[in-house]
């Protein structure tokens, strides 16, 4: 008997892909728990950095990685006599109601209770419609240069 012959052995092909609307609510759950941290660190008069890790040339000319410090920049910013928070989707400002891309609060301390609900709004799958219409692109040309495109497609053909 053969120490292999105790494992059972089975022929499998590994499912490597996640449902892209999960990974969607993982990213932008991700980012909202990563700027509570801003939110304490901005209370504590810090800045909230994170490591990332980068390749460069030393000065013998051999690639090495370093690790850096970024800092975060947070979606919240003082403005008529209170906050102002945006929810972003990468580098996009996103609409959580539909119409209005920002949540006025008048102190600080507001913005944390905020941020526990957008969490659970968005595992919850509420926000996926809003992060759909972000991701969508925009028409490369205005609704009223249709004879603009035109042209545009005639020339590259």
């Amino acid at each position: 008997m053969t120490p292999l012959s105790k494992f059972k052995f089975k022929t499998i092909n590994r499912n490597k892909t996640v449902d892209p609307v999960v990974a969607r609510r993982t990213k932008l759950t991700y980012a909202i728990e990563e700027q509570k941290q801003v939110l304490t660190a901005h209370k504590a008069g810090t800045v909230y950095t994170v490591e990332r890790h980068k390749w460069v040339h030393n000065e013998l000319g051999e690639k090495v990685m370093v690790q850096r410090q970024k800092p975060v920049r947070p979606w919240f910013f003082a403005q008529d006599g209170g906050y102002y928070l945006q929810v972003r989707y990468g580098a996009r400002v996103i609409s959580i109601d539909g119409k209005n891309n920002a949540i006025f609060v008048e102190t600080l301390e507001q913005l944390g209770p905020i941020y526990d609900t957008l969490v659970e709004v968005t595992k919850s799958g509420a926000l996926d419609e809003v992060i759909e219409r972000a991701l969508s692109r925009k028409p490369k040309y205005k609704p009223g240069a249709a004879k603009t495109a035109e042209l545009h497609q005639l020339s590259k053909n």
